[in-house]
């Protein structure tokens, strides 16, 4: 069988010599195009500015989304120092108002330690059953101090607290006289109990008793006493100066 032949015929030598012809043209063409465009001063300008304007739009849109932040910002900034003002005032109403609840306090403890005024305590006195607790005062102040009181000179009387939990002790005894010249009486004549287990105190409130027992507890306090309900202490100051000061909150100790 005879073999087909490879050999290229002229006319199709001749379309691709016509193709890389036109191939080749159209390159020159666009060459110089471009060369001919990159050489145009309005090609340049109009080049320039478009990209210009393109530049100018986007500067100017982050421009305005900028004061738009800005605005927000201080919008913000306006709410935050409100807020601030408003902390300040709450907080000054509620200082003003610790402040009074701290003085009110004061005032009521006052009240309540001049309601105890003909008041005392007497500690260790041996309980009885079904006693009478007047005539147990009357009896000790009579035998003890040697003072006698009428029966109306006790207002009332009764026990308060419990035993000690060792099962020894007794319950004090609460007095409250008719007078305070009684109450004064009996107070100066306490002195006699020395050597007893029997004390006679001035009726504390809760509040003066906690201030009383930290006067005494501070360093600087050489001696302290209660003046109708009053704390006074006698302080020794760094250089050897002997001072009275009033005692009417913890603060004060404090300060000392």
């Amino acid at each position: 069988m005879a073999s087909r032949s490879t050999r290229k015929t002229p006319a199709v030598t001749r379309q691709r010599k016509d193709s890389a012809n036109r191939d080749e043209t159209v390159a020159e063409v666009s060459t110089l195009v471009t060369d001919g465009l990159l050489k145009s001063d309005k090609l340049r300008e109009l080049i320039h500015q478009t990209v210009t304007n393109a530049i100018e739009t986007k500067l100017e849109s982050l421009i305005d989304r900028l004061d738009t932040q800005k605005a927000r910002l201080f919008e913000l900034e306006q709410q935050l120092e409100h807020k601030e003002q408003e902390i300040r005032y709450l907080a000054g109403q509620v200082q003003g108002a610790c402040g009074n609840l701290a003085e009110q306090k004061i005032v009521l403890n006052d009240l309540e330690q001049y309601s105890r005024r003909t008041n005392i305590r007497i500690s260790e006195i041996a309980e009885t059953p079904e006693e009478k607790t007047d005539e147990t005062v009357r009896k000790l102040l009579d035998e003890k101090l040697g003072i006698t009181i009428a029966e109306e000179a006790i207002d009332r009387s009764h026990r308060v607290g419990k035993p000690g939990q060792d099962g020894r002790g007794h319950g004090a005894i609460l007095v409250k006289f008719a007078s305070t010249r009684t109450k004064v009486a009996v107070m100066k004549a306490r002195r006699q109990l020395k050597g007893t287990s029997v004390v006679i105190r001035k009726d504390l409130t809760a509040e003066n008793m906690k201030l009383l027992n930290g006067t005494r507890r501070h360093e600087k306090v050489k001696s302290c006493w209660t003046i109708d309900g009053r704390i006074i202490a006698m302080v020794t100051d760094t250089n050897g100066i002997e001072r009275k000061v009033n005692i009417r909150r913890h603060r004060d100790i404090d300060h000392l």
